[in-house]
């Protein structure tokens, strides 16, 4: 709990993640409860007095600070080994209303608009509690240097404010505007990681021990561009998605640039040239993203959901876009029809089958293989599912 604490002071973005963890775990145990029909669960003792925090402490940074304390004393040597029974819901209740606050107070404390008419979310701070990131126009007071030193924008901020569901649809959209102005470099390979603070700033960390367009001074930053593309995904904004996915790769595969096996590095300098081939965490997420958000295949609670997020042009001359995978076990051949090519946000699902069997459709773009289905499914054989959009 410390560790995380002294993060979020530096970075908004663990103050991001925890509001987004706080609700998927609410949305788990409700789903939990519901399965197991156990409208309780146990908990260790200590965490009650996280629990039993009245709502109104959290516009009091003193109060908070009480209530963070008296739970680091109670677990800073030992833990009981007690346990509470909670209620389900009043748990979630609590955990979604922390989600919210968090949410609600970044939105309308670190939400960045300038005189261009940019927006994007602030996601640090420095070691003397300035905001790091703004917009080239001075403060009420005028007491920072921004106009001097121009626009300072961070990808990371955005990227968590988006995958964490902090962002509303309009401020993606404004991110996504903004990213496109100060970030954006096609001759460097993509979105860079942040704009040229034109300083040493290192009362901020490591990324300044760099020159800028190197590693994490503004660099293309593989990793953290793929999540960008995977948090605009996630969040129906697949067009801006595929243009991140899609320029990180045309700057691999161009040699003569990226001076490079094909693969993906760990980042792109300003000159677009590849360094320190294939980055595991980066390709991780790279293929993680083109399978469960590019081709739209998920777990979900036990089932396969497919739900295509595909530009017309990823699919072949005839309308076929194809993945090989596993899943739970056994082997698929997933096709995606799209004869017509419409966008990824017009094609509907007229027929899903799984082996000639049809499949559950669900709200029009989306098609689910039940668990049930699936463990009566032969364990050595590639099982065909056939999508066909309309």
């Amino acid at each position: 709990a410390m560790n995380i604490v002294k993060d979020a002071m530096n970075s908004q973005k663990s103050v991001m993640v925890i509001s987004r963890e706080s609700e998927s775990i609410a949305k788990d145990i409700m789903t939990l409860s519901k399965k197991t029909g156990k409208d309780t669960i146990s908990l260790a003792k200590e965490i009650e007095v996280l629990l039993n925090a009245d709502k109104t402490v959290y516009d009091s940074i003193d109060e908070k600070h009480k209530v963070l304390n008296a739970y680091c004393n109670a677990v800073g040597h030992k833990v009981s080994g007690e346990k509470v029974s909670v209620d389900c819901t009043k748990l979630c209740n609590v955990l979604n209303e922390m989600s919210s606050w968090i949410a609600d107070h970044i939105r309308k404390t670190e939400w960045i608009t300038n005189k261009e008419g940019n927006s994007w979310f602030n996601g640090y701070y420095d070691n003397h509690g300035r905001k790091v990131e703004y917009s080239a126009v001075p403060d009420e007071a005028g007491n920072n240097a921004c106009a001097k030193n121009g626009v300072r924008m961070m990808l990371t901020g955005q990227v968590f404010a988006i995958m964490s569901g902090t962002a509303t649809d309009q401020q993606i959209q404004e991110i996504c505007k903004g990213a496109d102005a100060y970030l954006y470099d096609r001759n460097a390979g993509g979105y860079r990681l942040n704009t040229d603070f034109k300083e040493e700033k290192f009362d901020l960390g490591r990324m300044f021990g760099f020159a800028y367009g190197e590693k994490e001074n503004g660099a293309v930053f593989s990793h953290m561009a793929v999540m960008y593309a995977n948090a605009l995904y996630k969040t129906d904004h697949a067009r801006e998605g595929y243009k991140v996915l899609r320029t990180l790769l045309d700057t691999a595969m161009d040699f003569d640039r990226s001076k490079m096996y094909p693969g993906i590095p760990e980042y792109f300098d300003n000159q677009g040239r590849g360094l320190y081939a294939y980055l595991t965490g980066a390709a991780s997420w790279y293929m993680l993203t083109m399978i469960t958000e590019v081709f739209g295949v998920k777990g979900q609670l036990g089932d396969m959901v497919i739900a295509p997020a595909l530009m017309p042009e990823q699919y072949d001359q005839e309308g076929k876009a194809s993945l090989e995978m596993e899943f739970a076990g056994k082997k698929f051949a997933i096709h995606i029809f799209n004869k017509e090519k419409k966008e990824w946000n017009e094609a509907q699902i007229r027929e899903a089958f799984c082996d000639g069997i049809t499949l559950l459709a669900e709200t029009g773009r989306k098609a689910r293989l039940m668990r049930s289905e699936i463990e009566k499914l032969e364990l050595e054989k590639v099982h065909e599912i056939n999508i066909i959009l309309k």
